[in-house]
């Protein structure tokens, strides 16, 4: 499955930011550190080891033999024999070596197991492209959730700064007489609001900040807002159809359930 729009928005991040972690390096220190995707290439790793051992059924084995042995001999006194050969003893060591190689031509069962190592590393590879893929779309949104926060927070101190210059304004207002003491407490009602919202968006920020830190196993660094000319694209081609029918031919799920058919 192409992951050309993936590869596009990892590239869209302001790049003027001063020591600010943009989306790239934030999904880099989750490929790194994030437990779920860490369980996923673990998995990978141990679906790869199916094909050597599915193959090692078909290779020839080779078998390796050695041996030793000590001798002790006495030969008796036999007076039908020459002096030279009676009452003498023997001691030596005999070495025997030996190899063999067995090749069968066919066994229907070994190339079963090894066509079904094949499908099982087809889709232990499926499996880590999607985890891949989970991850950009899991690194994508905890990024762009502590942006929103960050947003969601300047704006709230922005809306308190100016009701708390309304507030003031009021309180002088009804000291020269100019607004009533309703004035003055809806104006200070407006302000205890922006307060309570300000501590509410801190900790959503707070939140979605803890989120993000679970992903790269460490406390988030200043983040790069998208690039001022940044714009949303259609997609193209403008074509449903197309794109269904391209969901259906690159669908990494759909290659799962084949191999495994």
């Amino acid at each position: 499955m192409k992951l050309i729009p993936y590869a596009l928005l990892l590239t869209l991040i302001l790049p003027g930011v001063v020591n600010a972690a943009d989306l790239l390096e934030t999904f880099r220190a989750a490929q790194a550190n994030d437990p779920v995707f860490a369980s996923a290439r673990a998995t990978l790793q141990a679906g790869q080891e199916k094909l050597p051992q599915g193959r090692s059924l078909l290779m020839p084995s080779v078998n390796l033999s050695a041996n030793t042995t000590y001798n002790d001999q006495t030969l008796q006194y036999n007076p039908a024999m020459p002096p030279l050969f009676t009452g003498r003893e023997s001691r030596y060591n005999s070495h025997g070596y030996g190899v063999s190689l067995v090749q069968p031509l066919f066994r229907q069962q070994n190339w079963m197991a090894y066509n079904e190592s094949e499908l099982q590393v087809t889709q232990a590879e499926a499996q880590f492209r999607i985890a891949e893929q989970d991850l950009m779309l899991r690194v994508a949104q905890a990024y762009f959730d502590v942006l929103i926060a960050q947003d969601s927070v300047q704006l709230v101190e922005a809306q308190k700064a100016a009701i708390a210059e309304q507030l003031e304004q009021a309180k002088r207002n009804f000291e020269v007489g100019s607004a009533t003491i309703t004035d003055t407490l809806e104006a200070q009602a407006r302000h205890d609001l922006t307060g309570a919202q300000e501590i509410a968006a801190r900790n959503n920020l707070e939140i979605k900040r803890s989120a993000l830190q679970q992903l790269i196993n460490a406390v988030p660094k200043d983040l790069k807002p998208l690039g001022k000319d940044f714009r949303l694209e259609a997609p193209q081609p403008a074509d449903m159809e197309k794109w269904v029918d391209n969901a259906q031919a690159n669908s990494l799920q759909l290659a799962i359930a084949q191999a495994g058919a």
